[in-house]
């Protein structure tokens, strides 16, 4: 008996615009791996999304992958982004423009309008160019692990950290933790003997 496979959104545009597939398959995990079968690099296009998987209309857990089911397989793509910035910045937008009155009030409007005006264009610019995440040389370390400092060779520390981004204390006397190497630079010279 064949299953019907229905998938949405971008994974749709991957397959060729197609809705639809009927295979022959017992688990929700079938439906998936039929899929990477037919469509070289689907792998690659899923990893980085999250997907939400319904049989019959119920949403299966990644648990449940795994466990024989029989009925339509929808494969969803979960739109997510960081909405909260614009929603606050338009409350508090809205908020400055209805409070009338006398001078505080007028002083609490102006406040609450450049807050709200900051925080949408803050929340555009994050939707429209994400911070990438920073891996450590190409070695797919995360970069909240230690270990990914370790392997820093430059003048033989493990706190001298050399990449963009880091912050930079500015400290006034002495003190008593590792630095941060902000640039450096290496000369070769020839010595004659």
């Amino acid at each position: 008996m064949l299953t019907k496979i229905k998938i949405y959104g971008r994974l749709r545009k991957f397959c060729n615009n197609e809705k639809s597939f009927e295979a022959s398959i017992k688990k929700p995990l079938d439906a998936i791996s039929f899929l990477k079968c037919n469509f070289k690099g689907l792998e690659k296009h899923m990893a980085n999304q999250h997907y939400c998987i319904k049989v019959r209309g119920k949403e299966i857990t990644e648990k449940n992958l795994q466990m024989h089911m029989s009925g339509e397989i929808q494969i969803i793509p979960i739109a997510h982004g960081n909405f909260l910035p614009l929603l606050l910045g338009a409350g508090a937008l809205f908020a400055g423009s209805a409070i009338s009155g006398g001078v505080l009030a007028s002083v609490a409007a102006s406040i609450l309008t450049s807050i709200g005006t900051s925080l949408v264009i803050g929340g555009i610019t994050e939707l429209l160019s994400p911070t990438p995440s920073q891996q450590r040389g190409g070695s797919g370390m995360d970069e909240t692990d230690p270990a990914a400092y370790a392997a820093n060779y430059s003048f033989s520390g493990l706190t001298n950290v050399s990449r963009a981004g880091i912050p930079v204390n500015c400290v006034f006397g002495e003190i008593f933790v590792g630095s941060i190497t902000i640039s450096n630079g290496v000369d070769v010279v020839q010595v004659k003997e």
